[in-house]
């Protein structure tokens, strides 16, 4: 190499190290709550290809077993942005708080992508169905939302509610419930379900999806959620957010296989396994998301009894 060859290389090599020191000390830090279940998704395909890095975005996770305390925090101001969350923890949290929070792309469910099922023992009387739970012990994740989907399930397949035994189980606890016979179903979502499934003693009773199926496909499950206060003061960290959010959608949606390995490193280490027997995710991105869809939801929340009250949303989803 010539002198004046490596004098241009000295300085090309120099120009790259001092821009890419720039981006470093430009990046905006920011913390992101995550719930470490498969909902979240997005973010860990954002984290895993280096979405939120290349919007200038800095990002520390916080990790929550759940989202319920997820959502806690998010309304109490000690994380900004958390997600994913479903849509009835979220207003129902903002409710009680009266704590101003916008919604960032959408999580749904349809009949091909499902994320609540119906679980029967492995040596159930085939051809059962929820026709046949009458006197039945039905095990369900301990929210009012579940509890209220199931009795209009049954009330849809001709059973009267008052004649089935709703018992709230935490997930942890679902599988062993099932298993021993404390309960005779499981109205569930991962990761209980895929690991019941996997480990040979559940099966679904059917492949469709039952909340899509009986209550509107598809339906609208959950967002991510950024305090308000917080975004109207940082519109440019907001912007960057949803972007890199947006990119990660694109990602599930095109290479869903690849997305759930992403989620690996992120749910808890018995459910590592289970992560590539998931279903495929539906998520929309901003620019499908619609503040009109959030509200008809939220209003049905309401007439269901999910939600206590009335809660206006429609202005709060970001596009």
């Amino acid at each position: 190499m010539t002198a004046k060859n490596l004098f241009f290389f000295v300085c090309a090599f120099l120009l790259l190290s001092g821009c890419e020191q720039g981006r470093e000390q430009g990046a905006q830090e920011v913390e992101i709550g995550y719930s470490a279940l498969r909902i979240s998704l997005p973010i860990f395909v954002a984290v895993e290809n280096g979405f939120f890095e290349e919007e200038g975005l800095k990002v520390k996770l916080v990790r929550f077993d759940t989202a319920q305390p997820m959502m806690q925090a998010l309304v109490a101001g000690t994380v900004k942005m958390a997600g994913y969350t479903a849509l009835p923890i979220t207003c129902n949290s903002m409710l009680r708080s009266n704590k101003e929070l916008y919604f960032v792309t959408s999580l749904l469910e349809d009949s091909k992508r499902p994320i609540s099922y119906f679980l029967v023992p492995i040596n159930a009387p085939q051809g059962i169905g929820i026709a046949d739970f009458t006197g039945k012990k039905i095990g369900i994740l301990p929210t009012v939302a579940y509890e209220k989907w199931l009795g209009q399930i049954l009330l849809k397949n001709g059973v009267d509610p008052k004649t089935v035994h709703i018992v709230p189980v935490v997930p942890n606890m679902q599988p062993s419930a099932l298993q021993s016979g404390q309960v005779d179903a499981l109205f569930t979502n991962d990761p209980a379900a895929t690991a019941a499934l996997q480990k040979g003693f559940a099966r679904k009773i059917s492949d469709e999806a039952p909340v899509p199926k009986f209550l509107g496909d598809p339906m609208l499950f959950g967002s991510f959620n950024v305090d308000k206060a917080w975004a109207d003061q940082n519109q440019d960290a907001l912007k960057k957010l949803v972007r890199a959010l947006d990119r990660a959608i694109a990602f599930i949606s095109t290479h869903p296989g690849r997305a759930k390995h992403s989620m690996k490193v992120y749910v808890d280490e018995a459910q590592r396994d289970y992560v590539v027997h998931y279903p495929d995710a539906y998520y929309l991105g901003s620019h499908q998301t619609d503040g009109a869809d959030f509200q008809k939801m939220v209003d049905q929340f309401v007439s269901m009894g999910i939600m206590p009250k009335a809660l206006r949303v429609s202005h709060l989803v970001v596009k």
